[in-house]
């Protein structure tokens, strides 16, 4: 119903990655592609710090702030789908390239050794409309994580670790 809105905000704002560096929180400015279908693709350079803090936590939220104030968040974690050389890696740096012209100037077109393209693999999509109505049952590819239980909050769905 909001699927639209949701990835027309997802592919024209610039993300807001937190993750987790050890025991601190991290913010990080990051350029989203999203393609044909659906699914979620971040790129860093490899010597880049957030490399090494996703290898040991994976999970992350996205935050997307609309021109109408609207919000989108995206809870998940992101799988390294890095294999240079491979058609599927050269495949996804391309359309990356041809799509986020931001990422031109990061990269040169030889130097797929030097970038890790993630997946985001999406478990909870938020929507917060601008008339503040919070919707949380987007129609955009998630999959289920075991290791977080779903549980009724006000509002929507909201997300509980087991663990706690």
């Amino acid at each position: 119903m909001y699927e639209d809105q949701v990835l027309g905000i997802i592919k024209k704002e610039p993300a807001f990655m937190a993750s987790v560096d050890g025991q601190r929180p991290r913010i990080r400015p990051m350029k989203v592609f999203v393609d044909e279908t659906g699914h979620l693709w971040l790129f860093s350079r490899f010597d880049s710090k957030k490399v090494s803090d996703l290898s040991v936590n994976p999970r992350v939220e996205l935050g997307f702030m609309g021109e109408d104030s609207s919000v989108v968040t995206v809870f998940g974690q992101v799988k390294d789908a890095t294999k240079p050389g491979t058609p599927q890696f050269r495949l996804v740096r391309d359309m990356m390239l041809n799509h986020v012209p931001e990422m031109k100037h990061y990269f040169s077109e030889n130097e797929e050794d030097s970038i890790v393209l993630y997946q985001v693999i999406v478990h909870e999509i938020n929507y917060m409309r601008p008339d503040r109505t919070v919707v949380s049952n987007i129609n955009l590819p998630m999959t289920y994580n075991p290791e977080v239980e779903v549980t009724f909050c006000k509002g929507g769905f909201c997300l509980t670790d087991k663990d706690k």
